[in-house]
């Protein structure tokens, strides 16, 4: 049995409810099969539950040029983290409408937090009380509308407050290009960046460059995560190396 299917959703709900969460949970189930062999994400789950209980809460993730397995990586550590603990879990990303996480976010039901003292809001999807979607937009409008504001990362950490882990899907190396304000201020919020490499077609160089590249944001990558597919179509393997010390 997968870790996925032994989610339950614990709060009482009304029958409609229940059939619209059965629903979800068969999505996630699926999505689980197609994100790594569930052993294997097991060992690079309690791998990253050892770095919770030393302190670290917020995990960055990027990749080079693989953002499906980017969202599958987060998605299924996700889930180790909702069967395996108590915890209050945030996914942010800037491609929660597309992937991975579509199915799931769409049954999702849509609230929000207040945000500074002007009446902004960030918006933010909650997956049945499992964890909860925010769109990077959400930061970078309160960001945008306060640009000269000193309040913008007491703002940011009210909000990321409310979680016991936060997972990042960081958006791709040209995107954030296009805002490096922006993302130097989100940067501050990473404890941790692990990049996401495909085995045997990502070279040392491409990681090198990865690594120069978030070092401008002040950001040090802390490991990587092989996304190693397998012959005949088997699930996925993925095995966590924490190469940068």
């Amino acid at each position: 049995m997968s870790l996925a299917k032994k989610i339950v959703i614990i709060e009482d709900k009304t029958e409609k409810e229940v059939i619209r969460s059965d629903v979800s949970m068969d999505k996630l189930v699926g999505y689980f099969y197609k994100i790594s062999n569930h052993n294997e994400l097991f060992k690079v789950g309690n791998g990253f539950l050892k770095q919770v209980e030393k302190g670290v809460k917020s995990f960055a993730f990027t990749s080079a040029g693989y953002k499906n397995s980017q969202q599958k990586s987060v998605l299924g550590l996700c889930c180790f983290f909702d069967q395996n603990t108590n915890f209050k879990i945030a996914i942010i990303s800037d491609h929660l409408m597309h992937g991975v996480f579509n199915d799931l976010v769409e049954s999702s039901t849509q609230n929000s937090y207040p945000m500074g003292e002007e009446g902004d809001v960030l918006n933010y999807k909650s997956f049945y009380h499992h964890f909860d979607f925010i769109e990077y937009k959400e930061f970078q409008k309160f960001y945008e509308n306060h640009i000269y504001s000193k309040n913008f990362d007491a703002e940011v950490s009210k909000i990321l407050a409310q979680y016991d882990v936060i997972l990042w899907d960081i958006p791709e190396m040209e995107a954030m290009k296009k805002l490096p304000h922006f993302h130097s201020r989100m940067a501050h919020f990473y404890d941790s960046m692990t990049v996401i490499v495909a085995q045997n077609t990502t070279s040392g160089k491409q990681i090198e460059f990865i690594k120069k590249f978030f070092s401008n944001y002040n950001i040090n990558l802390s490991g990587v995560l092989f996304d190693t597919p397998d012959i005949e179509d088997k699930p996925k393997r993925k095995k966590f190396l924490g190469i940068f010390g």
